[in-house]
């Protein structure tokens, strides 16, 4: 079984969650939330390219989560799966992918990940700070 650090284990997490997030909002303002089957078809999707992309640009990695240099890794492995997803959704559903949905996913769900991973690394960098003052200081 592989082992995650904390800081893995919440980007995973958080990622998870942004792309569940987004998914019922994109179908919210659609008024559709009702078409269960494709939001269901249109999250899996995402999760799995996600899931293809992201573990070979590292996303997971210390270095990048830890590190808000590399953030842009992040929007880049959204770049890249956001098209296999989009694609795995048309494949699944039997309908062509409009190329501006494709975009918007692109957009959206890439400014929704690079966010959250932001967010993260703020937090992972008061917790470092935090805890590393707490034990630094004379007492």
């Amino acid at each position: 079984m592989p082992y995650f650090t904390e800081s893995q284990r919440r980007a995973i997490v958080g990622d998870i969650v942004v792309l569940v997030a987004l998914t019922v909002v994109g179908f919210a303002t659609h008024l559709t939330l009702d078409a269960f089957g494709r939001m269901a078809v249109t999250l899996v999707a995402s999760l799995l390219a996600w899931g293809a992309v992201a573990p070979f640009l590292d996303v997971y990695s210390p270095a990048v989560i830890d590190e808000p240099r590399a953030i842009w890794r992040v929007g880049w492995a959204w770049l890249l799966a956001a098209p296999l997803a989009t694609f795995l959704r048309g494949a699944i559903l039997g309908r062509d992918i409009p190329p501006v949905f494709v975009v918007v996913t692109i957009l959206v769900n890439g400014f929704g990940l690079v966010l959250w991973r932001v967010a993260l690394g703020w937090s992972l960098a008061r917790r470092y700070r935090v805890g590393s003052s707490s034990t630094s200081s004379p007492r």
